[in-house]
């Protein structure tokens, strides 16, 4: 084959994978995993796909990656959690919101009060190995939100459930926990399902550990302006910030976008922790974990559990930016591209050349010893990015829009 016809099809291949844009909601459910709850094996699964975890997982593939908002997905009483991923990596973007969480909370009629907040706590983790899945030595951080240092906050918490004896009877699940407490989860009438209990579990129990918000169900007294004067009505708070299905959504249909305040709901990597509570640098994250952060009922409507919506859970807010060194974790030079902006972060703190070319070699910055460049003024196209260092260069692929 001529070589010039060779590197025309090798540079369209090229630019036709440059211009796939990562999109900006997740790629798939990796595991999910809801604790017993009024909607297991009814709505969370639907009762055709609570016989087995291959159909579980099928159907929270199928409402998380809907791009529906309408479509829901529940995890269940405390504890119980969905794992997702992307189709690249969510690049911490320093100073800015990363992520937009996306629930059904909703305001109570003609007023900004919270009727339905079910915070579900956010973690976060990196792909090290580049495998697609968390493994066991991969670590996952918790996004500390508002109440993360309440004194009513309970660390290391476990709750432990247990399978109704004889199973799929209308009974109430029994749970403990490492407290020293002990409760059930009330199996409602309403609730048509033989068994809150998942189905497809084949252990008698289920463990969940991790971080354990304070109750958030109060009464308040409302005038509905009808005539009737005001009433008692049973509500949950929501909290500050930090949590998924907290604070209430604006989702426009015409749209497709979300147009709440993003302090209400976005999450920022900055905000991750170690198990100790120590906060973590991360420039990246892979995996995002989503499980109900409280354990109470509401009467009469059952316990609170997480809902995400079909929008994903979890949205990157900047999936254009790039940050190069992913697939070498002990990759001492990394490139953040966002914005206009070019970001280069040296690990080992030695100096930086950057020199930048157009996809056809063609040099247009060339030298540039500083580590943060605008590059407003380059027209829009397809680059190379070429970082050099005394331990060898980085190079990457970039289009400027």
């Amino acid at each position: 084959m001529n070589k010039r016809v060779l590197l025309l099809i090798v540079l369209s291949g090229i630019l036709s994978a440059l211009q796939a844009q990562n999109s900006p909601y997740i790629s798939r459910v990796v595991e999910y995993r809801p604790a017993p709850g009024q909607h297991i094996n009814r709505l969370f699964p639907t009762a055709a796909n609570s016989d087995t975890y291959e159909k579980a997982l099928a159907f929270a593939n199928a409402q998380l990656t809907s791009r529906k908002h309408a479509k829901l997905l529940g995890l269940g009483g405390y504890g119980g959690y969905v794992i997702v991923t992307f189709d690249h990596s969510v690049v911490n973007v320093k100073g800015q919101y990363d992520m937009r969480t996306t629930g059904n909370n909703f305001y109570i009629t003609n007023t900004e009060i919270s009727a339905m907040s079910e915070p579900g706590i956010v973690m976060v983790c990196q792909d090290l190995n580049k495998n697609g899945i968390p493994d066991p030595n991969e670590p996952w951080y918790e996004l500390a939100g508002s109440e993360y240092n309440n004194p009513e906050t309970i660390k290391n918490y476990e709750i432990t459930y247990y399978r109704p004896q004889p199973d799929q009877q209308k009974k109430n699940i029994r749970w403990t926990d490492n407290q020293g407490n002990e409760g059930e989860v009330t199996h409602h009438q309403f609730a048509t399902q033989k068994t809150m209990y998942p189905l497809w579990v084949a252990e008698n129990t289920m463990t969940f550990k991790g971080t354990k918000l304070p109750n958030n169900v109060y009464i308040m007294t409302h005038d509905y302006g009808y005539g009737d004067g005001p009433i008692s009505l049973v509500v949950q708070k929501n909290y500050a910030w930090g949590y998924a299905d907290n604070n209430v959504n604006f989702f426009d249909q015409d749209t497709q976008t979300f147009t709440e305040p993003i302090e209400a709901t976005g999450l920022k990597i900055d905000w991750a922790v170690d198990a100790a509570g120590n906060h973590v640098d991360l420039d990246y994250i892979d995996f995002v974990k989503i499980y109900t952060g409280i354990l109470q009922e509401k009467m009469p409507v059952g316990e609170t559990s997480t809902e995400l919506s079909g929008m994903g859970g979890v949205i990157d807010l900047h999936p254009a930016a790039i940050l190069t060194g992913l697939n070498t974790p002990e990759a001492d030079t990394q490139i953040l591209i966002h914005n206009n902006q070019i970001s280069i972060k040296e690990h080992s703190g030695t100096k930086t050349i950057t020199d930048i070319f157009s996809i056809n070699g063609v040099s247009v910055m060339r030298n540039i010893t500083d580590k943060d460049l605008n590059i407003t003024l380059l027209p829009a196209g397809v680059y190379l990015i070429k970082v050099k260092t005394a331990k060898g260069t980085t190079t990457q692929k970039f289009i400027k829009h």
